[in-house]
């Protein structure tokens, strides 16, 4: 009986051990399907960076959802993690206030963001994004909201600080990974002002409120105005 017990004081840390080694290298198979998935929409006959192309659109709303289902299967199934170690929590009114607000700034930042850029929609492209089915556009709008939330907020900066990295850290490096996934490959410098302005809001609003839904009303309701409100008011 005591041998028994020694031999199961003596296998426990190494056991530990292991189960943590494992948990962390599912952390980084996570965050490599997290950071690399925009990779996907460069293999030639794939697409998905076309907002008025109704196949690219598809393309992309469909491979996030994927995207977003195997994270989940790793962070909750492989890992064992509760809702609330990934943001995912009840919304108050507080919340709700902190993701108006947040839109609020970051709508009138990526403005004079997209001044210095000089990518300023036009007439023309909110016409042409009018003339893409409404339905498909507040798709588009709950994917980004949902998804890129869950991606880069949510999984992204819980996992690089669970690998010992200091949260602001981890913070700094998902907002560079998510600015540069909205920048179209054939205009990378000026692409990046104004998804990088808005990644910084919504980044500075998780690691406040550390609510998923808040970062996700805030993203669906400045997506909503440039893919829904601005082109209806172009017609």
């Amino acid at each position: 009986m005591s041998h028994t017990f020694e031999t199961m004081v003596a296998v426990a840390p190494g056991a530990d051990a292991l189960q943590t080694a494992r948990t962390k290298a599912i952390a980084v198979i996570g965050l490599a399907i997290a950071f690399g998935w925009p990779l996907i929409l460069l293999i030639p006959g794939v697409s998905g960076f076309s907002i008025t192309n109704i196949r690219d659109s598809v393309v992309n709303i469909g491979l996030k959802w994927l995207v977003v289902a195997g994270l989940c299967v790793i962070v909750f199934r492989a890992q064992g993690r509760q809702l609330s170690e990934v943001g995912i929590r009840g919304v108050g009114w507080r919340d709700i206030l902190a993701a108006i607000g947040g839109a609020i700034v970051g709508i009138v930042l990526s403005g004079f963001a997209s001044r210095i850029a000089a990518t300023q929609p036009s007439v023309n492209d909110l016409m042409e994004i009018a003339a893409v089915p409404l339905s498909l556009r507040a798709a588009l709008v709950l994917t980004a909201g949902v998804c890129e939330e869950f991606i880069y907020r949510a999984f992204a900066i819980e996992e690089l600080t669970f690998l010992k990295s200091k949260r602001w850290l981890s913070a700094v490096v998902t907002w560079a990974f998510f600015t540069v996934s909205h920048a179209l490959p054939d205009n990378l410098s000026t692409q990046l002002f104004v998804p990088g302005t808005l990644g910084a809001v919504l980044t500075v609003l998780y690691l406040w409120r550390r609510n998923l839904a808040s970062c996700a009303l805030m993203h669906a309701i400045v997506d909503a105005v440039f893919l829904v409100i601005l082109p209806a008011m172009s017609k």
